[in-house]
């Protein structure tokens, strides 16, 4: 399984905040052009997660529906069930995945180690205006049977014009559960080598800042380039299988609406 990032406002954000622009926040995705059909790709540069990973450069894809409370895409989906674009507060229901899977064509630091699938995960969340921004928390618990646990965290989110482009900026905090962590992250014993010890993971708090940039180039084509680094917690940077606790990641898209 090669590492493929799809894309379309894996960012989560919050109530229906607008800017200048076309670009607005809901149902803990960020956004632009309501009630339209999209069709985007790009590419991006990562941090190695795993020790010798293959790539470096993925493919950011996605392709949905983004409506005034229901949106679908490739990263998922999620329906507003309390609140209206003018409300203070929103509370929403989503349906997506841990974002995380891997298997012996990720790494060869990873051969011999059984494959980590990528999960299907159910959750709420709820999203506050704050002044100009807004604070959106969310719950997700996996429904599959891939780590069987949870992640639940918070973050600030800031709509800035400039000019016609709009600039979203975040920062945030993510818990990991512990069945989380173990189950990507952790080695079992009849995995371990030498030089990749058996590991438990436990839970985990990781911290990120980044920002998503949106320039519409006509009604219906938009340029976006994001930003994001994350800090991972030690119990995710301490498994001997992870290569670094400072994660980046850095793209640019292209979109069609339609």
């Amino acid at each position: 399984m090669k590492n493929i990032i799809v894309l379309c406002s894996t960012l989560a954000a919050a109530s229906a905040v607008h800017a200048a622009g076309d670009t607005y926040i809901l149902n803990g995705g960020i956004y632009t052009k309501q009630n339209t059909w999209i069709a985007e790709v790009g590419a991006a540069g990562v941090s190695d997660l795993y020790k010798e990973q293959d790539n470096s450069v993925v493919p950011l894809l996605n392709f949905g529906y983004h409506g005034e409370n229901l949106n679908v895409d490739f990263s998922g989906a999620n329906y507003r069930v309390y609140g209206t674009d003018s409300d203070w507060v929103n509370l929403g229901v989503i349906l997506t995945t841990s974002g995380i899977a891997y298997d012996k064509d990720t790494s060869d630091f990873l051969k011999g180690m059984d494959d980590r699938n990528l999960s299907l995960d159910l959750g709420v969340n709820a999203d506050f205006r704050v002044g100009t921004g807004v604070i959106s928390t969310y719950f997700q618990h996996d429904v599959s049977g891939a780590y069987k646990g949870y992640v639940a965290g918070a973050r600030y989110f800031d709509i800035f014009p400039i000019g016609d482009a709009d600039f979203v900026s975040f920062a945030g905090i993510m818990l990991q559960s512990k069945d989380f962590v173990d189950y990507y992250f952790g080695v079992n014993p009849n995995e371990a080598r030498v030089n990749r010890p058996a590991y438990t993971g436990d839970s985990s708090v990781a911290y990120e800042v980044g920002y998503k940039l949106i320039y519409p180039l006509s009604d219906n084509w938009n340029l976006t380039q994001s930003t994001q680094y994350t800090r991972l917690g030690d119990e995710v940077a301490d498994s001997p299988i992870v290569d670094s606790e400072d994660q980046w990641m850095v793209g640019a898209t292209v979109a069609y609406h339609f």
